[in-house]
């Protein structure tokens, strides 16, 4: 049964001290596709149109403090850029005025506000002809490394990243590349999308739904693409859809997964039902 106790979006995970037996693998967390791609940030003239690009309506601050906990983040090396400039946001390879500046501005000050939140960075595009994994590397550790979980505590209870660590809230993860610390980084997060870049909700539902037959196991961080994309018109809102699907009160869905990355996040009803799910699944543990 659904809990609608009244909470605090950007805080909802300190302000449900009961989902603390969990790990962030056993967790089922709300996420957000193409975190970079927003409506707030600038686009090229010359290239496709924003309506095409933008997944999110607003920054990571944003999408953090509406609860999203999961940000899925695609960069591309930019050499001729300065510092944390050099890694821009790309969605399909556009790019926009996102960059890992923006990220770490956005983190650090969502963290100052909310200490006991855990957020994870999901660096699943890297790209860029000789990406420089190093420079990447030496940014993030230089702007977060104080709240880095290491990759050895990716299994560990939220209650025990907590006594380890009133700093370590951050879980990061990028695909393989020489010159990334890998006591940092986990490996790529494994991402169940419907293989088409073209899926309406009707596609997507069956896809899902052929997912959670099957659903992958809770010793590594894994994503499922709750997305919808027309040729015509890019992104869709599919709100409806998703509180229709994900209600833990109509289906086991929230319970079988652990990031669910949707876009326009805050359109749904994705953070409470992952709050209600995390609640079930902590009750299940305690039996």
């Amino acid at each position: 049964m659904s809990n609608q106790t009244n909470y605090y979006n950007p805080r909802w995970m300190s302000a449900t001290p009961a989902i603390d037996t969990l790990s962030l693998c056993e967790l089922t967390l709300p996420g957000t596709h193409n975190a970079g791609s927003d409506w707030q940030a600038s686009y090229p003239f010359f290239g496709p149109p924003p309506h095409w690009l933008a997944c999110q309506h607003d920054r990571f601050y944003s999408q953090l403090r509406h609860g999203s906990r999961a940000l899925d983040i695609r960069l591309t090396y930019v050499p001729e850029a300065q510092g944390p400039n050099k890694f821009q946001v790309h969605h399909n390879g556009h790019r926009n005025s996102r960059t890992v500046g923006t990220l770490i501005t956005d983190v650090n000050e969502f963290l100052q506000e909310n200490p006991d939140e855990f957020i994870i960075l999901d660096f699943h595009s890297l790209e860029g002809k000789n990406f420089d994994f190093d420079l990447f590397n030496k940014l993030i550790i230089q702007f977060l490394g104080h709240c880095l979980i290491p990759s050895n505590n990716v299994s560990l209870s939220l209650n025990q990243l907590k006594q380890i660590s009133a700093k370590q809230r951050v879980l990061a993860a990028a695909p393989q590349g020489w010159g990334l610390d890998r006591n940092l980084f986990l490996s790529q997060i494994r991402h169940k999308w419907s293989g088409n870049g073209i899926t309406d909700a009707t596609e997507l539902r069956q896809f899902i739904g052929e997912v959670m037959h099957s659903p992958p196991g809770n010793w590594a961080p894994w994503s499922l693409s709750a997305t919808s994309y027309t040729a015509l018109g890019g992104p869709v809102d599919i709100h409806d859809e998703l509180n229709a699907w994900f209600d833990p009160d109509k289906s086991d869905w929230a319970l079988k997964c652990n990031i669910i990355n949707v876009d326009f996040m805050e359109e749904s009803k994705i953070v409470d039902y992952c709050r209600t799910a995390n609640l079930m699944k902590a009750r299940q543990r305690n039996r």
